[in-house]
């Protein structure tokens, strides 16, 4: 018996082979693709899970409650957190900080600029990364040494011994290698490449910020004991803030410090998708988008299978019949049509295994991360797999099994061998389905990348073309910064040279408070420090007032020589500002302001507005002041046209007037290509799926329409008979798959918009969710739609009718 059931299975997909392959083929696509966004979610949930006892550490982030602001929420925390909830909860057993510093390493005469990370002695008890050379223990314990990841030791020492060998930092600091940590893989928000004890004299970092609790140096992480309960230390942070933030002295306010300052505890394991700061590089919307996705491609990929199955199942009418004229029982039936689908799912499976074994390495260079995929090692993910299957292939045979099966011989053996379809309406519901999702996920690929372009075009009132940003870490003084402006300001191929504290899309955030002459609490600014050269060579509008001058000395604003001091200067503001203020653009020249509660700032001149954070923020009120002794970063804008000449001067003159730091340089349009990359690789990766979802459902639109016209054959050859054109039969044909898809756009387009404006109510500035975008994706789904079944229409439309009523 089961010899006859797999014959009569293999004859029918020999007999049938269009059918076959498009059920085979679109399972095996959706089933390929299900698997490949399973390994991307596994890989995200898989960060810094390989590191050893870490699930009782946790990452302390920060959101800071500055007056007449929203709220910052940051990753960092400041630097005398963790050390005071080590002393005084409990619950907490150990702490360490990670601070990077962008520094020059000097291994005999060569220079590498590298980023080294300052950290506590214990970092490597608490954070057990697995080491290849060295004792992780002691590794730190000496104030001169330094450790370093396989691929920084092959960097400097190449397959020589590293262990033991010097390392000069910041020109004049020898350490000693005493560790050698494994490369860290790609799933961890960690990013180390040398490592020294913060009580080492190559730490730059200034005393004085080892103490202030508005300030955010680095990372802070703290372990519980083994038994603690996370939501305790919580509760216990507000009092330990209150009793060591001393508002009034900060901010002239009496406020509790708990107020100014909220602490989060983020699961080091979590880090990845549940930072409450600033995320690394996973978002839970990606995990839930992706995950939809691979629920809805299996779906379309089951619906097309079920579809499929019930269509030609009812071709079959006259086999039953003929079976149980011979004795065949109902019991027998539902076992041969259950297993004929069992066997199409579990061939669809194989095939769908040998795509993502073919097709990985690709997968691995779109996420741009290794992903790898045992199918017996990791049986757990590899059964799942195979009971999706089964279900499908239960839910492609459980229609003809219980129905057909039902069946009276007499019936179907009189009705020409076919039953009546009552599946048909069941079959046009899920053609519906089908097109639905196909056509609310082509609308959301098309607004994710219509906002992403707007975002690209954004004005940012600065111009950040041709525009280099140079920072080598700690430059030795001022006036050797100064001498190389000045060197780079004299060539040719350069437009003009700018010196500031910071620059734009890199992070960096410069709080300060403004007091109001006669008003009543503070507002809380950016502040940003800049030369005068500035705001000409960014490019931004000057809208009222002057620029600031280095020939005027009050506009060069200083440190107050003693503590509670006031000092004056001019400043500018930006027309956010303005407004913020009170003032008009002309109306807030020359109105005075505190800053800081040190320093009284009168306005020269208010600036257009420049968003120098991405879209994803708000426009936030600035103020710019010239302060010499913080400016750090210089920035050159290079004539049109003359990048290569202008890199070669630069690095010329660099090494010039620095020859023992190593260069640090980038293009300001590259670090805005950043703050898109991440998104754009996810729109890249989600418009892949999408298409591959619409090329199932037009796979089984296109089995279903030659189901449909091999029907009809007999109705169509009576038309022509009567007159009817090749037009009009098109036209009908055509019109009898458009329904579906019609309706498929009225049930898609509310949902779509749904979910696509709350998504683009996290950027500051979005695109407007016209109509235009859904229509665009429900006509190109009806043209799809045409193009799929145009060729059966078109056979059957010019068909002799003499073949299809030969028989009548």
């Amino acid at each position: 018996m089961l010899r006859n059931y797999l014959v009569t299975a293999f004859r029918n997909l020999i007999r049938h082979k269009l059918y076959s392959f498009i059920n085979i083929a679109g399972l095996a696509v959706g089933l390929a693709c299900t698997i490949f966004i399973l390994l991307f979610l596994r890989d995200e949930f898989s960060y810094d899970a390989w590191i050893a006892d870490s699930q009782n550490v946790y990452r302390v982030e920060s959101t800071f409650h500055m007056p007449g602001r929203d709220p910052d929420f940051f990753s960092l925390t400041p630097f005398p957190v963790t050390p005071t909830m080590l002393q005084e909860i409990p619950e907490v057993v150990a702490q360490i900080h990670i601070v990077p510093e962008n520094t020059t390493a000097q291994v005999g005469d060569r220079e590498f600029p590298v980023t080294v990370n300052a950290v506590d002695p214990n970092f490597f008890q608490v954070i057990k990364l697995p080491f290849v050379k060295g004792d992780p223990v002691g590794a730190l314990k000496d104030p001169q040494s330094i450790v370093l990841s396989q691929m920084t030791a092959r960097k400097f020492f190449g397959a020589g011994k590293a262990i033991g060998r010097t390392v000069i930092l910041n020109g004049s600091q020898p350490l000693v290698v005493t560790g050698i940590f494994r490369e860290l893989p790609h799933n961890t928000h960690l990013s180390l490449e040398m490592v020294i004890p913060n009580t080492s004299k190559a730490d730059t970092m200034a005393l004085a910020t080892r103490s202030q609790w508005v300030n955010n140096p680095g990372w802070g992480y703290v372990k519980l004991a083994p038994n603690a309960d996370p939501d305790a230390v919580r509760a216990k942070l507000p009092a330990m803030l209150d009793r060591h933030i001393d508002a009034k002295k900060l901010l002239n306010m009496n406020i509790a410090g708990s107020s100014l300052l909220h602490l989060h505890l983020t699961p080091f394991r979590r880090v990845h998708l549940d930072a409450f700061g600033e995320t690394e590089k996973g978002r839970w919307a990606t995990i839930y988008g992706f995950a939809a996705i691979a629920g809805l491609i299996l779906l379309i990929a089951t619906i097309n299978y079920v579809n499929l199955a019930t269509a030609r199942a009812m071709v079959r009418a006259r086999e039953v019949g003929l079976r149980k004229v011979l004795g065949a029982r109902r019991s027998q039936l539902i076992v041969q049509f259950m297993g004929e689908s069992l066997l199409l799912a579990l061939s669809g499976l194989v095939l769908a295994f040998a795509l993502v074994e073919i097709l990985l390495p690709s997968f691995d260079s779109l996420l741009a991360r290794p992903i790898d995929y045992r199918f017996v090692s990791e049986w757990p993910l590899t059964l799942a797999i195979l009971a999706a299957v089964i279900l499908a292939g239960l839910s492609g045979g459980i229609y003809p099994a219980l129905v057909l099966s039902r069946f009276r011989p007499a019936t179907v053996l009189g009705a020409g061998g076919r039953a009546a379809s009552g599946s048909a309406v069941v079959r046009s519901a899920l053609v519906v389905l089908q097109f639905a999702i196909s056509i609310g996920l082509g609308v959301a690929v098309i607004v994710i990348f219509a906002q992403i372009r707007y975002s690209r075009q954004l004005d940012l009132g600065f111009d950040r073309h041709n525009l280099m940003v140079i920072d080598g870490g700690k430059i030795p003084t001022a006036s050797a910064r100064d001498s190389l402006a000045e060197a780079l300001a004299a060539d040719p191929a350069i437009a003009g040279v700018a010196q500031s504290g910071m620059v734009p899309f890199e992070g960096k955030v410069g709080i300060a408070d403004v007091n109001l002459p006669g008003a009543i609490g503070k507002i809380t600014v950016r502040a940003m420090n800049i030369d005068p050269n500035f705001i000409t060579v960014y490019g931004m509008r000057l809208m009222a007032g002057r620029d600031l001058s280095r020939s005027r000395g009050e506009d060069v604003m200083h440190m107050p020589a003693s503590p509670g001091a006031i000092t004056s200067a001019n400043a500018l503001i930006n027309a956010q500002a303005a407004r913020r203020f009170g003032y008009s653009v002309t109306g807030a020249i020359g109105h005075s302001l505190i800053f800081n509660s040190t320093t009284r700032l009168t306005v020269v001149g208010v600036v257009g507005d420049a968003n120098f954070d991405g879209v994803q923020s708000a426009m936030q009120p600035f103020v710019y002041v010239y302060g010499p002794e913080g400016l750090g970063v210089i920035s050159v804008r290079i004539k049109p046209g003359q990048a290569q000449a202008a890199t070669a001067a630069i690095d010329k003159a660099w090494h010039r007037f620095m020859p023992t730091i190593a260069i640090r340089r980038r293009f300001e349009d590259a670090n805005f290509d950043r703050l898109f990359s991440s998104d754009e690789q996810v729109g890249r990766i989600f418009a892949i799926f999408v298409g591959i979802a619409i090329f199932i459902a037009c796979m089984g639109l296109f089995g279903l329409a030659s189901f449909a016209t091999e029907r009809r054959a007999r109705e169509i050859g009576i038309r022509k008979v009567f007159g009817a054109r090749v037009r009009d039969i098109l036209k009908l044909l055509l019109w009898q798959f458009s329904i579906p898809v019609l309706i498929a756009n009225a049930i898609a387009w509310p949902v779509a918009w749904y979910y696509l404006h709350g998504w683009l109510e996290g950027f500051a500035y979005r695109i407007t969710l016209g109509p235009l975008y859904f229509v665009a994706a429900g006509a190109a789904a009806l043209a799809i739609a045409w193009a799929t079944i145009f060729v059966h229409a078109w056979r059957v439309a010019n068909a002799n009718p003499v073949y299809a009523l030969r028989y009548e």
